[in-house]
């Protein structure tokens, strides 16, 4: 089995959580991107995901609405 790459993965870096609020139409504030780091660190918790890969986050989100909170674009 290859190695993910690292497009792969998800991070805590600005950059990566202002991708992942405006895929969601969410503005790029520094309160978004502290609620969206506290639910990667749900989703790191939640023992139904083996991996912890960008598309397993998608899904976590969208599952659990985990982005309600945040302001909109």
């Amino acid at each position: 089995m290859a190695l993910p790459s690292d497009r792969d993965n998800i991070s805590k870096q600005d950059h990566e959580l202002n991708y992942v609020l405006k895929k969601y139409g969410k503005r790029q504030t520094k309160e978004n991107r502290e609620k969206l780091s506290d639910a990667l660190d749900q989703f790191r918790k939640d023992d139904s995901y083996k991996t912890y890969f960008r598309d397993d986050f998608y899904d976590y989100v969208e599952k659990n609405d985990a982005l309600k909170d945040l302001e909109d674009s």
